[in-house]
């Protein structure tokens, strides 16, 4: 299969995949939200951003490091696969040490319990994290995305078992060790018949993934911390009841993305990789995969400034009101920050995990100090400061990592995010003017939802044609264009 028709055909399973997951989750928040408390919500938020932080450690960044190197050992990937499960060890020992004096930073005790118990992931993970790597290196996301759904679904079933029964926070935390055990036992499963792992450990044989890793590895610790500082000071400096109000926000808007994006950058980065030495396709490659994601998130995002107050009151509940500000302004934050991502993938494409480790080592000087500032004044001020970060960083991301590493211009990076906010804003116009026509909840969605597709749909087909073709490519209702093994 060529490399455009297999990258298309992994974009139409991850977005399967992602669509499903997402459906799943929210599902999952809106039945949790009416059984757990606000505080419930802010422990397990302060609870996964030390699980997450220590998830970047997991496998020491060697996961990029095998879909970048296109020819690999059966050794090596051996060597490489106990590396990960006696690191997950290391670290589920670590969290079990550090844990009391987390819970005694934050002033609640539960903290350490609750570490410990998340923390078990680190000894179920590193069994199928290898055969997920390599399921992605190939392109096939259509048994990654049975998998995933099938692990969503499992904590879904989990978690409000244990909500009902009372269990409180546990039941977050119940769920999402029964994901990551179904997510590694279906791996596990699938993988031992294509590779299974020889009990062989040369260190000599991976220095070259090593490398390679510590540097994607220190990006992501920095990445992750700078991505979180805002939960972390606001669990601190506020509570854990506006963390709850905060974090559940936090996770609503960053979800439209989360279906987006991996659609695109999952298969990107391979993608990217097989093209890494010719600079011109990967330069249109990279403007493209920008396009189409601001084409796609923008929108959303705009629905979800003009519909926050429904979507607050069907998914959490009137006792969940505060919430809608901090969607709102939060939107905004996300729309600017799904741009970012193919950065990373374009990065990774070209061997350059030194330079993204730098740059987000970069970001340390600034963004704590900036978000410490603003939580001085409430949850709305912590939220615009998230827009008003992200806004200054889109010109020197481009400077700094685009640039360098696609020779892609100013206007023309920026060019791909203009004219999908310029029809953004109109959708936005329009669903909002619509949506006042009625009273009506159930109608407010479908008249504005009605509108926004409607108003996308031309908009695109006259200012940013090339999306809607790759749109109906990805769907079948239009036959891929015949450029040898291209993506373009």
């Amino acid at each position: 299969m060529r490399l455009r028709q297999k990258t298309l055909s992994g974009v139409k399973w991850t977005s399967i995949s992602a669509v499903v997951t997402t459906i799943i989750q929210l599902a999952q928040v809106s039945i949790l939200t009416r059984f757990l408390l606000p505080s419930d919500f802010g422990l397990m938020a302060i609870v996964m951003v030390v699980i997450g932080f220590s998830q970047a450690f997991l496998d020491m960044g060697i996961s990029n490091a095998i879909i970048y190197k296109q020819e690999i050992t059966g050794q090596q990937l051996s060597t490489l696969y106990w590396m990960n499960v006696i690191t997950g060890v290391l670290l589920f020992l670590i969290i079990a040490a550090i844990s009391p004096f987390i819970a005694s930073f934050y002033s609640e005790p539960r903290i350490s319990h609750l570490l410990i118990l998340v923390g078990l992931t680190f000894l179920i993970q590193p069994f199928g994290q290898q055969f997920l790597v390599l399921l992605q290196k190939e392109l096939r996301f259509k048994e990654a995305g049975i998998i995933d759904i099938s692990s969503k679904t499992a904590s879904l079933i989990v978690s409000t078992w244990f909500a009902v029964l009372h269990y409180g926070v546990l039941a977050l935390v119940y769920g999402t060790l029964a994901a990551v055990a179904v997510q590694s036992l279906m791996l596990v499963s699938q993988g031992l018949r294509e590779h299974k792992p020889h009990l062989v450990f040369h260190v000599s044989e991976v220095r070259e993934f090593i490398g390679f890793g510590m540097y994607q590895m220190g990006e992501r610790i920095v990445n992750y911390f700078n991505s979180q500082i805002d939960v972390l000071l606001v669990g601190k400096l506020l509570g854990s009841s506006p963390l709850g109000v905060y974090s559940v926000a936090k996770q609503l808007v960053l979800k439209p993305s989360l279906i987006v994006n991996p659609v695109v950058t999952k298969v990107a980065f391979p993608a990217l990789s097989k093209v890494q030495q010719d600079t011109s396709m990967l330069r249109a490659v990279f403007l493209k995969t920008v396009n189409y994601l601001s084409s796609t998130n923008f929108p959303i995002y705009a629905l979800i400034v003009v519909l926050s107050p429904q979507i607050v009151h069907i998914l959490f509940g009137p006792r969940w009101a505060a919430a809608i500000p901090i969607l709102q302004i939060l939107s905004i934050f996300g729309a600017i920050r799904s741009t970012m991502n193919p950065v990373g993938s374009l990065l990774l494409a070209k061997g350059r995990a030194k330079l993204a480790f730098y740059w987000n080592l970069g970001l340390l000087l600034f963004v704590p100090g900036a978000i410490a500032l603003t939580c001085q004044f409430g949850l709305v001020a912590v939220s615009w400061g998230m827009v008003a970060v992200m806004t200054s960083l889109i010109v020197p991301s481009w400077f700094f990592l685009v640039k360098s590493t696609s020779g892609a211009g100013l206007w023309e990076y920026l060019k791909q995010i203009a004219t999908p906010l310029f029809i953004s804003v109109i959708i936005a116009s329009v669903s909002y003017f619509f949506c006042g026509l009625t009273q009506d909840l159930t109608g407010k969605f479908i008249t504005a939802g009605v509108a926004a597709l409607a108003t996308m749909a031309l908009l695109n087909y006259v200012f940013n044609r090339e999306y809607v073709v790759a749109l109906l490519e990805m769907i079948g209702l239009q036959r891929s264009r015949s450029v040898g093994g291209s993506l373009s």
